[in-house]
C-alpha cells in the first residue's frame, strides 16, 4: 500500500536507503521537490482525517476516537517538521522525531490490546513505549523487538541531547573548528546533516501511512484514490 502511494512521487529521496544517503547527499533541487510533494501528500492526509470532525463526543472512549487523536497529533508534527525543514531548523526537527514515533506506537499498541490499554487511556494512566515493545516481541520476536528499542533510543538522542545529535547543528570551519549553523548563512548547513534529517522524516511518513492503512478508519481504496492522485494532478518544478 505505502508502495502503491509513492511511487508515483517524482523525487527519488523517497526510495533512497540511508546508506546511500549518507555517501550521497541530496542536492538542493531535489530536496526542494520532496518537500513540496511531501506538503501536498500530508495536506490530502489531513483532510482524509477532517471526515472526523464533529464524529465523536466528548465523553465517547471509543477505539476510533483514541486512534483519530494519536493519528492526528502525529500527523500535525510531521507537518511542522517539513515546515521546519524547508526553513532550514533541521534542529527542532529532530527533536520532534521520538514524539511522532510515540504517538504511532501507543495507537498501535491500544488497536492491539484495546481490552488492556484503552481504558487506561481515557483515564489519563502512563503507558511507557516498553508496553509497546513487548506486543512487538509477542507477534514478530526478539529480533523485531530488538530493532524498534535500538530506533527508540536514536530518535531519544535528540530528546536527550546527546553529543551525536547536537553535532549535527554544527559546520566544520578553518582547522576543523566548529561553526554553529543558527549563526551561518544556509549555505553552511552540511548537505549531509539535511540529508538525514529528510530520510528520517521519510521513514516517518511511510511509517504513518502504513498505520493509517491499517487503523480501521478508512477503506485502503479510499486512501489510494486520494493520495494517489498527487502525481497524476499537481505539478511541481524539478
Amino acid at each position: 500500500m505505502v508502495d502503491k502511494i509513492l511511487n508515483n512521487l517524482k523525487s527519488h529521496m523517497w526510495h533512497q536507503e540511508l546508506d546511500e544517503v549518507i555517501a550521497n547527499p541530496y542536492d538542493y533541487e531535489n530536496r526542494k521537490l520532496f518537500i513540496e510533494e511531501a506538503s501536498s501528500l500530508l495536506d490530502k492526509i489531513y483532510k482524509l482525517y477532517d471526515d472526523y470532525n464533529l464524529k465523536f463526543h466528548i465523553d465517547d472512549e471509543s477505539l476510533n476516537k483514541c486512534i483519530w487523536m494519536l493519528h492526528l497529533d502525529a500527523l500535525d508534527t510531521l507537518r511542522d517538521c517539513i515546515f521546519l525543514l524547508k526553513n532550514n531548523k533541521h534542529r527542532i526537527t529532530g527533536k520532534m522525531f521520538r514524539d511522532i514515533t510515540e504517538s504511532l506506537d501507543l495507537s498501535y499498541l491500544i488497536k492491539n490490546n484495546p481490552e488492556e490499554y484503552l481504558k487506561k487511556w481515557f483515564n489519563g494512566g502512563h503507558i511507557t513505549h516498553g508496553e509497546y515493545r513487548k506486543i512487538i516481541k509477542k507477534k514478530y520476536g526478539k529480533d523485531t523487538e530488538t530493532k524498534e528499542y535500538k530506533n527508540y533510543q536514536l530518535l531519544s538522542g535528540w530528546t536527550h541531547h546527546n553529543y551525536f545529535s547536537l553535532k549535527n547543528s554544527y559546520s566544520l570551519g578553518v582547522g576543523e573548528m566548529l561553526v554553529y549553523d543558527s549563526h551561518c548563512p544556509e549555505a553552511l548547513v552540511l548537505p549531509q546533516t539535511m540529508s538525514q534529517y529528510s530520510w528520517e522524516i521519510i521513514y516517518l511518513i511511510k511509517k504513518f501511512i502504513k498505520e493509517m492503512c491499517e487503523s480501521g478508519l478508512f477503506r485502503n481504496a479510499k486512501i489510494i484514490e486520494s493520495l494517489i492522485s498527487i502525481s497524476q494532478n499537481e505539478k511541481f518544478d524539478k
